[in-house]
């Protein structure tokens, strides 16, 4: 029994690597395009486009740093992500419904909007227990509670944090927390 809980710790500690690979490349990927938001938006119509272009010039930076940071799990990583992802989500947030009021596709306004929401809702895994267990390196995560090929992974539609084994996943598996596939 002693000789699985390093294979437990090392699956969850697996886990947890990817979902910090997952949030920092969409953290410097999100920022990107908000970059390129900024260079298509008409922004000299209004007064209310210079919201999203100041937040959009200093994200890339930002998020650069938070993405480094969390990569070496330094302790403001967690921090400087949330507060860039947040910042992100709200930009597109309120670009998309500037360009659905005043542009002239409300389609696209939405699927701003969109990745609005889904740029908040990734702000979740990175405050919960368990992850910040494994950030600071604490022991307070119960490794014995996965099993042998269990690993810790992120729900691709609502950022839980679960215990999976991926080779037993298929198509008709589900989040427990949202019921979407787990399987795309």
């Amino acid at each position: 029994m002693s000789a699985s809980l390093p294979c437990k710790h090392e699956n969850m500690s697996r886990g947890m690597v990817s979902v910090t690979r997952h949030v920092s490349f969409l953290l410097v990927i999100l920022a990107i395009v908000q970059l390129l938001v900024i260079v298509s938006l008409p922004y000299d119509r209004t007064v209310f486009f210079i919201f999203p272009m100041i937040f959009g010039l200093i994200s890339l930076p930002i998020s650069i740093i938070g993405a480094i940071l969390l990569r070496l799990r330094k302790s403001p990583g967690i921090f400087i992500c949330t507060i860039s992802l947040g910042s992100l989500g709200i930009c597109f947030m309120f670009e998309g419904f500037l360009i659905m009021i005043m542009g002239p596709s409300a389609i696209v306004g939405a699927l701003y909007v969109l990745l609005g929401i889904s740029s908040t809702r990734r702000i979740r895994p990175l405050n919960s227990t368990s992850f910040r267990a494994w950030f600071n390196g604490t022991s307070i995560i119960d490794s014995s509670e996965l099993g042998d090929e269990e690993i810790m992974a992120i729900c691709p539609h609502c950022s839980s944090i679960l215990a999976v084994i991926p080779s037993l996943l298929n198509e008709s598996d589900t989040c427990p927390e949202c019921n979407g596939n787990l399987v795309l």
